[in-house]
């Protein structure tokens, strides 16, 4: 064994025996010289573990690939793509687009009767009329008689669109500022 490694070992095995036996530890006396043999050791230490750092080569370390994550359901993902399906130039999904229809007119009612403090026969009347908002595309994608205006059928002919679309995003935003506009009723 080097005589450094031994000095080493003799010193832990002094301090095991001086935490076991309490005389012992009284009998060593810390004097100025011990405690600089010891700092003095500690040095010799480090400038050891220093010189032996220094001759190693240095290379980054390799993390890997990271792990992939499973892909999250985002709820309404899937009313979205059938949205988008509806919204889309398309003939054909008429029964798909009724049946959306009819879903976001149930809850225009629901608004229209909580902003206005109505029954919900004036509110469906009010819907079906187009009295229900001041947006006219909102009311002409409920209503049974009312045309888009005419900047709606332009914007949707010259962009390739559905006036469904248009018609629908109109009365989604017009049924969300109404459930606004009324925080405490809608929370119900």
């Amino acid at each position: 064994m080097r005589p450094l490694a031994l000095v080493g070992v003799a010193a832990v095995a002094v301090g095991f025996v001086a935490v076991v036996n309490r005389s012992i530890a009284a009998a060593i006396d810390p004097s100025t010289v011990v405690v600089t043999l010891i700092g003095a050791l500690a040095v010799v230490q480090g400038v050891r573990y220093a010189n032996e750092r220094r001759g190693r080569d240095r290379r980054a370390a390799d993390p890997g690939e990271p792990e992939r994550r499973a892909p999250a359901t985002v709820p309404g993902a899937d009313l979205d793509e059938r949205i988008g399906r509806m919204t889309a130039a398309s003939h054909g999904g008429y029964a798909s687009r009724r049946e959306l229809r009819e879903r976001v007119r149930t809850v225009a009612v629901a608004a229209v009767a909580r902003d206005r403090n109505c029954s919900t026969a004036a509110a469906e009347r009010a819907v079906e009329v187009g009295t229900w908002t001041d947006d006219p595309t909102a009311a002409a994608f409920l209503a049974s008689d009312a045309s888009y205006p005419i900047g709606v059928r332009l914007r949707a002919g010259i962009r390739g669109r559905s006036r469904y679309g248009y018609g629908l995003r109109a009365a989604i935003d017009t049924i969300g500022r109404l459930d606004d506009d009324n925080p405490a009723e809608a929370a119900r």
